[in-house]
């Protein structure tokens, strides 16, 4: 149960992240150009908001590199093992079903 508990943690944890990377690339988009058009027009404020468009973007970046790594990888969990897990088993479709085994392309 433990560790069910720390993968849905580290799982929130990621959610929170991309979150966090979307409204930071939003910002970041608003901000960015607004700020350079703002400076080619010979604003001051067009300074401020240039840098923050940057902070914003560097904080998109850090968002998304933790996203990606507080992935959770999809693994086996320990277990008592199947000892029937690789022996074919009859379908249990009590009509059968089709099979194209032995056919060629173009045979009758």
């Amino acid at each position: 149960m433990k560790q069910y508990e720390q993968v849905e943690k580290r799982r929130r944890r990621r959610i929170l992240y991309v979150v966090l990377a979307c409204v930071a690339g939003t910002g970041m988009w608003l901000t960015g150009p607004l700020g350079v058009v703002l400076l080619t027009r010979g604003m001051p404020a067009g300074w401020a908001l240039v840098a923050g468009g940057a902070i914003l973007l560097a904080a998109t970046v850090v968002a998304i590199m933790a996203a990606v790594r507080s992935r959770v990888v999809p693994e086996s969990q320990p277990g008592r093992a199947n000892p029937h897990f690789d022996e074919p088993r009859p379908s249990q479709n009590p009509r059968g079903g089709y099979s194209a085994a032995g056919t060629q392309l173009g045979s009758h």
